[in-house]
């Protein structure tokens, strides 16, 4: 008998299979469908992604220096689950090895020699310092930051669940701030959430990583096509049938067993790669950039290429940029799939250029080798590739992380897997960038690199190389084979999946068994991650019941390879990166609340007397709506259902009744509150008789939503002055979200709770 939340279960359900078919029957038009998807989250969010890393990061690090640093995941004499080893080795895998070798050697040398449009994060003077970019970019992107939206989940639901007894779901992790209300629609809908970015994120790392199983394959055989739709279709199955024999032998006897294994064959091959080269040099190299690391990652945490863009958009037109195929590039097309706003500044732009007769808008004007959309290309794919992990990645390590504190899990989180992941991707990173240098140092030949625009990429031609293999038609073929058959690649024109693969060649007698390693290690983190993902599936439409059916267990492994299967055929990486970037969008606003929802576990848990000497609510619940009303969830005078429908329908258009109401209650003048509660009904009636007049251009909609914007913090703030004077548990955040998303029914609950008696309220 299955064990599940039938409404999480099958909310997540009809979207993922609804996924699967809609882009395995669209092919590559889906890719395109959702990287129009992708450039509303980016352009329109690049600062929310950058901002909450932060602020999170911010918020983490203070709790080391509060009492709440010593609160025990569980009762406070419970040991930890699993040795440090055991916990490393399953944090490790789940959280970030597949990453290392999919984009270990590929990252830092698409910065260094493949990136057309340079970065330019850190002032660069010559080509160390470019090589020293590179380096730090890929540790930015798979260092602290990265992080930081798994310990968040780890420590609300280590606390909340161990602490009070809820169950091991993502939706207990609201519920210091919805009470019994996560028990109803409101709970299944961020389970079901929950449900759908685990999955995607999951099968965002299956499809980036297939290629380079295929291609370690074809190495070690070349009778494997390493670019078959059928070779890639066989590896995803053959993993999701092995992560389902895994999931279904449970957490101590498959998960941990193979994250052991697996992190035991990554350590051999890391410091056997070392010993087969120049060990010194890869130490000097790994202390140098971890140095580089601390000084510059403050300076680009917060970096949203705000002038670049601007640059990109005034100049749109003739000499403009555009995103057509992956990569921001000088165009002939008007922009307009980025525009951000009216852009009457182009118009006038092209129309005093026309009149003097300049042509111009040169390539050269404000450092037009700087990539306006890098952040959004790179980093926030990362970022939204990390917070779609971070349901299942943060349950994972909270139920690995039992019998801890929450400083022992920020500072194993923290500090452990990313000092190892910087040693592992400076080795890599630095062994590719001396390859490409040996490579173009035999060559000879200055014009091989292209310094022209400040870019330092590769004539791959100079080379004989043409599409990622030598080419017998270029002049220099033979000094590429030679290259070669030494063992050396320039790679900066490989494909990224062979570049992991290249660095070994050197080695002789040894690149076979090195290729084998990391062809075992990848296809084994593949696994963990997949196994991994459907066990944190299994938990949430389990509703936290750790042994549910084996049939439920094999579902959700399947649904993973459908999914990853329908990514692949649909898009290859351009798809699967898009898909990362919007499934953590909604996330994202999901993790600001669960900081709050943390702060208040933890208050309680301290006995803070703020948090005691408070009421924990409203007479009702914002999201009553959910639960069609229904009394038997709200406080002990709430209105009947019909009255409370009523009162929300009322309040769409007439907030009149809910801010006169609100100001008498907290003992304002009659006389006064009425003039109040008229200006902010007038504020809206204006918003909406501006948006919906038939003559409304843009001019008129800019003033409509300044009147939107009044009218939010008006009644944002009545409500902060209400909650305030019942002495309600609550703080800024929520009072201005509450009502700038659902503000009818914000209105309703402050209406309903001016209306209740105070003593039983």
């Amino acid at each position: 008998m299955l064990r599940m939340n039938w409404v999480s279960s099958g909310i997540a359900s009809a979207v993922l299979w609804g996924f699967i078919i809609w882009a395995t029957t669209t092919g590559i038009n889906a890719a395109t469908e959702v990287k129009g998807w992708q450039a509303w989250v980016t352009v329109n969010w690049t600062w929310l992604y950058i901002l909450t890393q932060d602020v999170w990061f911010i918020f983490i690090i203070g709790l080391l220096f509060t009492k709440y640093k010593d609160v025990k995941l569980g009762r406070d004499d419970e040991k930890p689950a699993f040795s440090d080893y055991e916990w490393f080795s399953m944090l490790f895998a789940c959280g970030i090895g597949v990453g290392l070798y999919t984009y270990g050697v590929a990252e830092p040398m698409w910065y260094y020699r493949m990136n057309y449009y340079n970065p330019q994060k850190i002032p660069i003077v010559n080509d160390d310092q470019r090589a020293q970019q590179a380096i730090f970019m890929t540790l930015f992107h798979w260092g602290i930051h990265g992080w930081i939206p798994y310990v968040l989940v780890a420590i609300t639901l280590g606390v909340i669940c161990y602490r009070h007894g809820r169950p091991m779901t993502i939706r207990a992790a609201f519920y210091p701030l919805l009470g019994e209300n996560v028990n109803g629609l409101i709970g299944d809908l961020i389970d079901a959430l929950s449900i759908s970015c685990t999955t995607f994120g999951v099968c965002t790392s299956l499809g980036l990583g297939v290629t380079t199983i295929a291609t370690a394959m074809n190495r070690l055989n070349s009778d494997i096509s390493a670019t078959s739709d059928t070779t890639k279709g066989l590896i995803i199955w053959v993993i999701t049938g092995v992560a389902c024999i895994s999931v279904v032998s449970g957490l101590k006897n498959g998960i941990r067993k193979l994250s052991k294994l697996t992190f035991s064959i990554g350590l051999i091959f890391l410091f056997g790669v070392i010993c087969a080269d120049d060990p010194m040099f890869l130490m000097n190299s790994v202390v140098q950039s971890i140095g580089h690391y601390l000084q510059w990652v403050t300076v680009v945490g917060w970096d949203c290429d705000a002038w670049p863009v601007l640059n990109a958009v005034l100049k749109g037109g003739k000499n403009g940029w555009t995103h057509d195929d992956g990569t921001w590039k000088s165009t002939s097309k008007t922009w307009t799939q980025y525009a951000i706003g009216r852009h009457a500044e182009k118009n006038i732009i092209d129309a005093v250029s026309a009149t003097a007769g300049n042509t111009a808008d040169t390539a050269n004007m404000y450092g037009a080798t700087t990539s306006p959309y890098f952040m959004d290309d790179w980093t926030i794919f990362y970022w939204g590739w990390w917070i779609s992990w971070a349901p299942f990645v943060g349950m994972f390590i909270a139920r690995i992380s039992r019998g801890r504190t929450v400083g022992q899990l920020i500072k194993g989180a923290f500090v452990a897997p990313v000092l190892f992941g910087f040693f592992y991707l400076t080795v890599l990173g630095s062994l590719g960038i001396k390859m490409q240098r040996v490579a173009e140092l035999a060559l000879g030949d200055s014009s091989t690199v292209d310094w022209s625009k400040g870019s330092g990429s590769v004539d791959c031609s100079a080379f004989g190389y043409a599409k990622g293999k030598l080419d017998t038609t270029l002049a220099k073929y033979a000094a590429g084979l030679q290259l070669q058959q030494a063992g050396y690649y320039p790679l900066s024109c490989r494909a990224g999946p062979d570049h992991i693969l290249d660095v070994v060649e050197p080695y002789g007698s040894l690149a076979r068994p090195f290729q084998a390693l990391i062809l075992i290690a990848v296809t084994l983190y593949f696994i963990t991650s997949s196994d991994s993902g459907s066990y944190v599936d299994d938990l949430i439409s389990a509703m936290g019941y750790e042994s549910p059916p084996v049939l439920q267990k094999i579902y959700w492994c399947f649904t993973e390879g459908a999914l990853a299967s329908a990514l692949v055929y649909s898009g290859g990486l351009k798809m699967v990166q898009a898909v990362s970037i919007v499934a953590g969008f909604p996330y994202t606003i999901a993790l600001n609340f669960m900081c709050l929802a943390l702060w208040r576990a933890l208050q309680d848990e301290g006995g803070d007397e703020e948090y005691r000497r408070k009421r924990k609510g409203f007479n009702t619940c914002i999201f009553d709506f959910l639960e069609r009303f229904n009394p038997d969830t709200a406080g002990a005078s709430a209105p009947v259902q019909m009255e409370r429908l009523l009162c929300v329908l009322k309040n769409f258009i007439y907030p009149f009744d809910a801010i006169l109401k609100s100001k008498v209650a907290m003992g304002a003048d009659y006389q006064f509150a009425m003039i109040n509660a008229a200006a902010i009904t007038g504020v809206l009636w204006t918003f909406i008789g501006l948006m919906a007049s038939t003559h409304a251009g843009a001019n008129t909609h800019a003033v409509a939503w300044l009147f939107c914007c009044i009218f939010i913090f008006c009644v944002a703030n009545v409500r902060r002055e209400l909650r305030n004077a019942r002495n309600i548990l609550g703080c800024a955040l929520e009072d201005y979200t509450s009502v700038a998303i659902l503000f009818p029914f914000a209105l309703a609950q402050m209406e309903h709770e001016a209306d209740a008696d105070d003593k039983t309220a």
